[in-house]
């Protein structure tokens, strides 16, 4: 049927692509490493290929990307070293970088059997975010992977040439090297439940100096770098309390700040120089959690972090917060209504990559009652999406369809790029949720999807979305 609709829609319908640009104010898939890491090589599964002609955005330079990155790098500790990047590909691939310092670099065939290549040097280059997108020459698609590693800088050299920067508007300052702890960039994102985290959950992390903490109006010692190592989006926290432990090589210190922006600190409570936090209390836990993994004396060491929820037996104080380096944003209802303000876990997807469904594995569930929401739509959701969906060449498509598996009574609440809310309950029939979308410009961007269920109870669930021509 769907070879018969695409005949069809080739007959009877024309299709306008508009025209977008490599932009650097969208993030890719995002990793945190530093330059000592990077000395063993990392590799990632990408698509090469792209819709946007680059020398239509003001590049002297063939070949095609994607509007949004494919991967975000926040990159520390690069002084020392240089970098190396280049892509293995299936087609002829085209590499285009974003150093830290929002310097355009480009790449065509120096890997060798059409492949690009960069070296990228200079700390103002490195320590930072560094976007990068692997396109294609002609704009087609292939599987390809982009390969990573730092190399000992043996003496001072030029920093590549600039390519012309494709649009007037102005560029973001790069992020300081050393920089004071934020919350302002997320790190590594995680979606867990505290149902799911009553089984205890370990993450590789290292332990990581940078700036100290008596500097940036803290009272505890330590050092600690500017992004959080991992970011936890949190739901379903109200009957828990989460023990968050290290266990290091060095002596680690522990930094946390809650859903409702509160900074929590540890320094050997976990014994051994390791640290230990109990955090209590549905408003620091429901919502995003930021957690930094820090060093006493400035050092890095290998680590592990250690997340588990307990049931709270009785109500426990809070613990006490540190002295606030920043102003504090609003916090987050516990337990609220849906917003798109926190994105779920993402995912960079293209039309063509859809046209093939991609499903994805999801607890459905919430506690936000949507009848008491300003959302048309009856049932329970979290208040964070579980995923969030960051879309590109969806100009060619006319409909984007979205629908959920389950043996409960599943509900789907979307939010689309252009912030219109759209709900289903039964549209694919035996309690299961089905929505079309009409495609086009206006579907690239950022979708949210939110997974809930008619009574209340969770489950487990599939979610799949697919392209249509027609």
């Amino acid at each position: 049927m769907r070879y018969l609709a695409m005949a069809i829609f080739g007959l009877f319908a024309s299709v306008s692509v508009a025209l977008a640009c490599p932009d650097y104010s969208q993030t890719g898939a995002t990793y945190n490493y530093t330059g000592d890491q990077l000395y063993s090589p990392q590799s990632f599964s990408v698509v090469a290929g792209g819709q946007n002609e680059l020398r239509n955005c003001g590049f002297n330079n063939p070949g095609y990307a994607t509007t949004a990155p494919d991967f975000s790098f926040y990159l520390s500790g690069m002084d020392p070293y240089y970098l190396v990047a280049d892509v293995v590909s299936a087609c002829d691939s085209v590499l285009l970088v974003n150093t830290a310092n929002t310097t355009w670099l480009f790449d065509d065939d120096s890997n060798g059997n059409l492949d690009p290549r960069l070296e990228i040097r200079g700390a103002q280059n490195l320590n930072g975010r560094v976007d990068i997108w692997i396109g294609s020459y002609n704009g087609s698609y292939c599987d390809a992977t982009l390969n990573m590693e730092t190399w000992y800088a043996q003496a001072p050299a030029p920093a590549p040439a600039p390519l012309p920067t494709p649009a007037p508007a102005p560029l973001p300052a790069p992020l300081p090297v050393a920089a004071c702890p934020s919350y302002d960039v997320p790190g590594q994102s995680y979606n867990a439940s505290g149902q799911e985290l009553y089984t205890p959950r370990a993450f590789p992390v290292t332990a990581t100096g940078g700036a100290e903490l008596r500097n940036c109006g803290f009272s505890n010692p330590g050092y600690a770098s500017q992004v959080p190592q991992y970011s936890f989006y949190l739901n379903g926290m109200d009957p828990y309390y989460l023990v968050a432990d290290v266990a290091s090589g060095c002596d680690s210190v522990l930094l946390v700040n809650t859903a409702n922006a509160t900074w929590l600190f540890d320094d050997d409570s976990n014994g051994n120089l390791d640290p230990r936090l109990e955090i209590r209390g549905a408003q620091n836990l429901n919502g995003r959690v930021d957690i930094w993994v820090g060093t006493y004396g400035n050092s890095t060491c290998q680590g592990t972090l250690n997340l588990e929820t307990f049931l709270a037996q009785a109500p426990a104080p809070l613990p006490t917060p540190q002295p606030l380096p920043q102003p504090l944003p609003t916090p987050a209802p516990a337990g609220g209504c849906p917003t798109w303000n926190v994105p779920g876990q993402t995912f960079n997807l293209t039309g063509q990559q859809l046209y093939s469904p991609q499903r994805y594995q999801v607890q459905a569930g919430g506690s936000a009652a949507l009848n008491s929401c300003p959302v048309d739509g009856v049932g329970y959701v979290y208040q964070v999406p579980q995923y969030s969906f960051n879309l590109s060449g969806m100009d060619g498509y006319g409909r984007l369809e979205i629908e959920v598996e389950s043996q409960c009574d599943p509900t789907l609440l979307v939010n689309t790029p252009d912030t219109t809310w759209y709900f289903d309950d039964d549209g694919n029939g035996s309690l299961q949720p089905l929505l079309n979308l009409p495609s086009g410009p206006a579907m690239n961007g950022r979708l949210d999807v939110w997974v809930g269920t008619y009574n209340g109870a969770a489950c487990p669930a599939t979610l799949e979305l697919e392209t249509w021509y027609n």
